[in-house]
């Protein structure tokens, strides 16, 4: 089983090979991801990394939860699921027909 990191506040210049090789004092690194502004290609300063094992993950998250690493002191957490967020469901309120009312509750005898 592996277990996916979060790392944040890198610093900008620090690519995919540079996070792997900085996590991989660690333990095995599975893969390493900085995460990059679609439109300009610059790193938006955070990543993800797969390290092998469960032990491995947890040997990196103490060694590298508030190092430094070129004078930013970087954040490293096991990784969370990404939730869903509301704004499909406030979406669809916006999109609903304005000026009606809403239908009467019928009282129950």
């Amino acid at each position: 089983m592996s277990k996916k990191l979060f790392v944040g506040n890198l610093p900008f210049e620090v690519n995919d090979a540079d996070l792997a090789t900085v996590l991989g004092v660690a333990g095995k690194v599975v893969e390493a991801r900085v995460i990059l502004n679609k439109k300009t290609g610059r790193s938006k300063g955070y990543g993800f990394v797969e390290m092998e094992t469960v032990e491995m993950a947890e040997a990196a998250v103490k060694k590298f939860e508030g190092a430094t690493l070129n004078e930013r002191a970087i954040t490293v957490q096991i990784a969370t699921p990404k939730q869903e967020s509301d704004s499909k469901t406030e979406a669809a309120k916006e999109a609903a027909p304005s000026g009606e009312a809403p239908a009467p509750e019928q009282a129950q005898s």
